[in-house]
């Protein structure tokens, strides 16, 4: 059977090689089934096994001035501050980039068209099963999911070219709210939140999970990243295997990573009405009708 083949995005401020390292446990112990990615400089293909482990750049580089100013982000999806370089200093190893831009508030983003046009590119040249994204990764991805859906939606994925995502991994994600999600996303994902994460608190990511009619939720007990310790490895395969040609298993019967613990917040939550979600998670006005914000 063919090898799987995963899309895998980056945070804001990151980029391929930076989220490659950080989740190259993870690849390896996917590589007999999956592909991680496409077109990329050969410095960034491993050589560990017959197939490619490849993540795609943002299109937008993070430029910073030399003192914060209103409307730029000064830290990258690790929370952490991003270098101030000069501008002609463009390392392909170390280079921030991003899918988009935004303002304080994060209410307005900057560059989504330019980042979908690019993804579109890349989809047009090869098949990939699922998503795998990170922070801002994961809120371009969920453009793309929903086009790739509908595409109707956006005349840049119309007529069809590529088929619907399988599945999408969002972890520590932000619900797009500029433009908005022109409908809530069909595609089975799974949402992984750090308990601990004060860069994108869960109040945030939930928004994105309000706004997905087939979504799995796990926290794990980190901050703004993605885990990949052993119990996280094997969840994350046996996740994505679910949806492989010819699988019995469920998604939703694959074993959490995580000790099974009912919280208040967790009851609260499933008595919540998809819109209040939403809402309580962008500060944002919501479309009754569908949940998704209205910015």
């Amino acid at each position: 059977m063919a090898k799987g083949k995963i899309l895998a995005l980056h945070g804001f401020g990151q980029n391929a090689h930076i989220f490659k390292t950080q989740i190259k446990s993870i690849c390896r112990s996917c590589e007999d089934e999956f592909e991680f990615g496409m077109d990329s400089p050969p410095d960034m293909i491993s050589q560990r096994s017959t197939h490619i482990l490849v993540f795609l750049d943002g299109p937008i580089l993070v430029q910073l001035p030399d003192e914060p100013c209103n409307g730029i982000s000064l830290f990258n999806d690790n929370g952490l501050p991003i270098s101030r370089r000069p501008p002609e200093a463009v390392d392909p190893l170390t280079t921030p980039r991003g899918w988009f831009t935004f303002n304080e508030t994060w209410s307005e983003f900057y560059g989504v068209e330019e980042s979908l046009l690019f993804l579109r590119s890349a989809l047009m040249k090869e098949h990939f099963d699922g998503i795998f994204a990170f922070s801002q990764g994961a809120s371009i991805a969920s453009y793309l999911c929903t086009y790739l859906e509908d595409p109707l939606a956006h005349p840049m994925f119309y007529p069809r070219f590529h088929p619907p995502m399988k599945f999408a991994i969002f972890a520590c994600s932000l619900c797009p709210v500029h433009p908005p999600l022109p409908a809530r996303l069909r595609t089975p994902t799974l949402h992984v939140l750090g308990r601990t994460d004060t860069f994108m608190p869960a109040t945030k990511s939930w928004a994105l999970i309000g706004a997905c009619t087939n979504a799995r939720v796990e926290y794990h007990e980190g901050g703004h990243f993605v885990r990949t310790k052993a119990t996280w490895r094997k969840f994350f395969r046996e996740w994505m295997l679910a949806f492989r040609p010819g699988s019995w298993v469920d998604p939703d019967d694959v074993l959490s990573p995580m000790p099974t613990v009912i919280s208040e917040e967790s009851l609260a939550r499933a008595r919540t009405p998809i819109s209040e979600l939403t809402a309580l998670g962008s500060g944002l006005p919501v479309n009754p009708e569908c949940g998704l914000c209205m910015a």
